[in-house]
């Protein structure tokens, strides 16, 4: 998922991504951006479609991500070991916005487990979600008006459907690329991971809720 300005990154990304034996690897470019959360929905809205039809699970990975190593076998692991079961995951989160002390102490709590869970999606930089989900998402929130990932995160709160995260989280953000969302950001060098993967995660069921 991919603004223009970005398209160096973005095609960095298709590289590497490429590599990995995923289904299909695309991007989804927002070539009418006007710096408005509507057409980053938009973006978003075309970027969720192209994984219908193509498996049973759709990842979505922001221009502005770094990927840790083993990446793909790390993401069937998370699917195959989410206590979840069939729900969103994300794989990043952030020592920022919205609530930073709450999370770090979640973050804390988390020594030893691989999941913290959240009823909203709190950061859009890399997300795995169910192809079954994607429709019934797209309808619920095509009349509101919040950024990509507070929409996602709003039919999830709303249907009482829990949203994991990865700990160790999968992708880093690149906090020197800055945001292209005008008053969507913090400072620089706060928009970055809590404790990155450094190799293949021995997953297991312990949950920290945030």
């Amino acid at each position: 998922m991919a603004v223009t300005q970005r398209k160096l990154q973005a095609e960095y990304l298709r590289s590497i991504l490429s590599m990995y034996p995923f289904v299909d690897v695309s991007v989804t470019y927002d070539r009418a951006y006007k710096g408005t959360h509507d057409s980053e929905w938009n973006n978003g809205v075309e970027c969720l479609r192209a994984g219908q039809g193509k498996g049973d699970y759709h990842v979505v990975i922001q221009d502005d991500a770094i990927l840790t190593p083993n990446f793909y076998e790390n993401i069937e692991g998370a699917i195959a070991n989410c206590p979840g079961g069939n729900a969103l995951i994300s794989l990043y989160t952030g020592k920022a916005r919205p609530f930073p002390k709450r999370i770090q102490a979640a973050v804390d709590k988390a020594y030893h487990a691989t999941w913290l869970r959240h009823y909203l999606l709190i950061w859009g930089v890399g997300i795995i979600i169910p192809t079954d989900h994607i429709e019934h998402l797209l309808e619920f929130v095509a009349d509101r008006d919040e950024p990509y990932d507070t929409r996602i995160g709003i039919f999830y709160q709303r249907n009482m459907l829990p949203v994991y995260y990865t700990m160790p989280c999968l992708v880093d953000h690149d906090d020197e690329l800055g945001t292209v969302i005008p008053g969507h950001g913090t400072e620089p060098g706060a928009r970055v991971a809590h404790k990155l993967a450094t190799g293949p995660v021995a997953w297991n069921n312990q949950v920290i809720d945030i």
